[in-house]
């Protein structure tokens, strides 16, 4: 590894936070993994600032050293930065930077790969939040390329970061590293040929597409998730992380393609989707609970069962709501005032939020130590920092084991010839998704056809 031995601690305590924030903010899961040792160039898509490596770092199973603008060099960041091991890049749009230093880049990547690091680069350059791949800059490509050159295999790694809100706090995300791959057949070119570097850039935009979902995050990527849940449920397909994220990426390709090739088709099954949700509603359902099938003794179990982990649960939940109700509040006031841009908002509420925190419970300490002296304030602020932890995943399970009640409920208030009918209009639904696949695939392969 290159990374200096005066910096490993420091680095180790940069992976904890980035990983504890990550962690904290969203619910994550990960499909694959990186090489775990050699040269590899990890390139994910970069839809949400400065969160996107911490999940990187948090979900990679290995070190890794990660290219950063080099404004974040210059402000209180700066030495985090550097002891972190990350690469500053210089660029065209950062007002007063001199680009030529951008030789010094290539040169710190070169070393750092002959050394056997892992490099993470987001090749589209910028964060954003169309909802889709941005066109790649050609960075990522001349630094593969000028280490194979030199004779240094480097494993390309592409990497999908599927944010379902990525604003919101507890959503999900889902990072999927594709399978590595080479730049060797362009190696004897170099990174100084054009065109081995405009080859090998398409290349990696297309290993990286086929790991995002794209679509509109303001309209179509609410559509996506909502057809893949009806279309789950009807199906029976709620699978593992991997086929959620296929089986998304299928409906968002085919909706686009529906849209554009027979709108009156898509807007009728839109239209049908939305008289199903009203149904639903209407009893205050969800597509989940028409496939429960729950007896009395069941349910006793249950309640026997959450009634117990109540005990224990209930009250930290409710220490964490009255200890942090404060601290959490004024966490979302500071980032709707600082920040109503979407690619820093998450930002902003996990690095607001503790900073907020650590804050709140340094006044708590504070005014302990001012009642009872140093030893309790130490422990006051140790035992407070576990409930904050421990009241959120409280909190959280307690929340779904009564909505699991309420449903429930519900459920035994429906008649069963309406469960029966809404259960015959979501599999109808299925029925029109799966033609309406059929019919897009088919033009799909018809318009290769004739190229």
């Amino acid at each position: 590894m290159s990374f200096g031995v005066w910096n490993l601690e420091l680095i180790a305590v940069v992976r904890l936070a980035a990983g504890a924030t990550s962690r904290l903010f969203y619910r994550i899961d990960r499909v694959g993994a990186p090489p775990a040792s050699g040269a590899a160039l990890l390139l994910p898509n970069h839809p949400n600032a400065l969160l996107d490596p911490a999940v990187i770092w948090s979900t990679a199973g290995r070190d890794v050293r990660f290219l950063a603008k080099s404004t974040l060099f210059d402000g209180p960041l700066g030495p985090l930065m550097r002891g972190a091991g990350a690469i500053p890049v210089y660029r065209r749009l950062d007002q007063g930077v001199d680009v030529s230093k951008n030789t010094e880049t290539f040169a710190a990547v070169d070393r750092a790969l002959a050394a056997g690091d892992a490099i993470s680069i987001f090749p589209e350059g910028i964060s954003h939040s169309t909802g889709r791949l941005e066109p790649l800059r050609t960075g990522a490509a001349r630094m593969a390329l000028g280490a194979e050159h030199a004779g240094v295999p480097v494993a390309l790694v592409p990497v999908g970061l599927n944010f379902e809100r990525k604003t919101a706090f507890r959503s999900r995300v889902t990072v999927v590293y594709g399978a590595a791959f080479s730049c060797r057949d362009l190696a004897d070119r170099g990174s100084g040929d054009p065109e081995a570097v405009r080859m090998l850039t398409a290349r990696m935009g297309g290993h990286m597409r086929r790991l995002v979902v794209e679509a509109d995050p303001k309209g179509d990527a609410a559509l996506v998730d909502r057809v893949d849940r009806l279309y789950a449920a009807a199906r029976g397909r709620h699978g593992d992380s991997q086929d959620r994220i296929e089986r998304r990426r299928a409906i968002a390709r085919g909706m686009e393609r529906l849209r554009a090739a027979d709108s009156r088709r898509h807007d009728e099954i839109l239209l049908r989707i939305r008289r199903y949700d009203e149904r639903l509603q209407r009893f205050g359902l969800r597509d989940r609970h028409l496939d429960w099938r729950v007896s009395v003794a069941d349910a006793i179990r249950f309640a026997a069962r959450e009634l117990l982990f109540g005990v224990v649960l209930g009250p930290v939940a409710l220490v964490a709501i009255v200890a942090f109700a404060v601290p959490y509040q004024l966490t979302g006031l500071a980032a709707r005032w600082f920040t109503r841009d979407p690619e820093v908002a998450a930002t902003a509420k996990a690095v607001g939020g503790a900073l907020i925190y650590a804050a709140w419970l340094a006044v708590l300490a504070a005014g302990v130590w001012f009642l009872s002296g140093p030893r309790l304030a130490l422990l006051v602020g140790a035992a407070l920092t576990g409930v904050a932890v421990a009241g959120l995943f409280a909190i959280e399970r307690e929340s779904a084991v009564l909505d699991a009640v309420r449903a429930w409920l519900l459920l035994r208030r429906t008649r069963d010839d309406t469960k029966r009918t809404l259960l015959r209009r979501r599999s109808e639904l299925a029925d029109v998704l799966d033609d309406a696949n059929r019919w897009v695939t088919a033009e799909e392969r018809e318009g290769v056809s004739r190229q």
